[in-house]
């Protein structure tokens, strides 16, 4: 499970991504030194966090139970969430930089740095896959009697905008957080303890998931698995394109494609405070999912896209 440096003048070979951080300069000890600066970055967050709810608070004079609300549904609620989570990118290369002494852009991808153009081949088949799979569940929904995206009262036309541009600004940076902290740092931390690549991309992929699923906290084991396939299937792209971009991609289209209608529909804190899922709505999440990572990985394969 150790890494053993390289003999003077030996060249490494090609790794996968979540074995990018092994090496000559790799010790048993790194990821622990990773480990500690992301839990002083997130207690950082939290401060940070309890500050802002602080200043609402005081600015809004809601309410505990009120104030929970608003966070869900204005904009400035919604603002803070994303830009919290988002520091999930900063805080990866920090911990990689730092713990490790490698260079910030590994967690991106294997090249080094985040490819733009690769990105952008893989925001068309997403998102049309994404589209039809939610108008699905919105049928399904419609069938089973319950309102096709959530049941809430439309919000006048100047907040319905201001939240709009929130979600369309800032949910990719969200997404991008999670992603930088889960398929990144914590798979390439998890992956640089294990000799073999396929075994610390399996670890990497499962503890990844698990622990992507309960950070989102209380949900019935529908919605629960649904999360845990998502991350899953977001750790075999990061395995079969080399980086983060199509998981990220991905991540970030699932969330404005969900919270889109539910912003037009006034549904916006029911559909972030979410704790259930109805089955068949889960079996339709995973199939959109599926039927996403198969069109990324079809484009992978044609333009052979380098993951080592």
């Amino acid at each position: 499970m150790i890494d053993t440096p390289l003999a003077p003048g030996t060249a490494p070979s090609p790794v996968p991504y979540t074995a990018a951080l092994r090496g000559p300069r790799h010790r048993w000890w790194r990821p622990l030194v990773g480990a500690a600066v992301v839990a002083g970055g997130l207690l950082v967050l939290v401060l940070l966090t309890g500050v802002g709810y602080g200043v609402a608070w005081l600015v809004t004079d809601l309410d505990g139970a009120a104030l929970d609300e608003a966070l869900f549904s204005t904009w400035w609620g919604l603002l803070l969430s994303n830009l919290v989570l988002a520091a999930g990118v900063p805080l990866a290369w920090l911990a990689v930089r730092a713990g490790h002494g490698r260079s910030a852009g590994l967690v991106s991808s294997v090249a080094g740095r985040w490819r733009w153009r690769w990105a952008l081949r893989v925001l068309p088949p997403v998102l049309a896959v994404a589209v039809v799979a939610a108008l699905a569940m919105a049928v399904a929904e419609v069938l089973a009697g319950r309102p096709a995206f959530g049941d809430g009262t439309a919000p006048a036309a100047g907040r319905a905008v201001a939240l709009l541009a929130v979600v369309l600004l800032t949910t990719p940076l969200q997404a991008a957080g999670e992603e930088y902290f889960f398929r990144g740092w914590l798979s390439q931390a998890l992956g640089s303890w294990c000799a073999r690549p396929v075994v610390g991309a399996v670890l990497a992929a499962v503890v990844s998931a698990v622990l992507f699923g309960a950070a989102h906290g209380p949900q019935d084991p529908w919605l629960f698995t649904d999360r845990l396939v998502f991350a899953l299937v977001a750790s075999w792209l990061v395995h079969r394109t080399g980086g983060l971009e199509a998981a990220v991609v991905l991540h970030a289209v699932n969330n404005v494609v969900v919270m889109v209608p539910a912003v037009l529909t006034g549904a916006l804190a029911q559909a972030i405070a979410e704790t259930g899922a109805p089955p068949l709505l889960v079996v339709l999440d995973v199939a959109g999912m599926l039927a996403a990572a198969a069109a990324v990985d079809a484009r992978a394969r044609r333009r052979e896209r380098a993951r080592r």
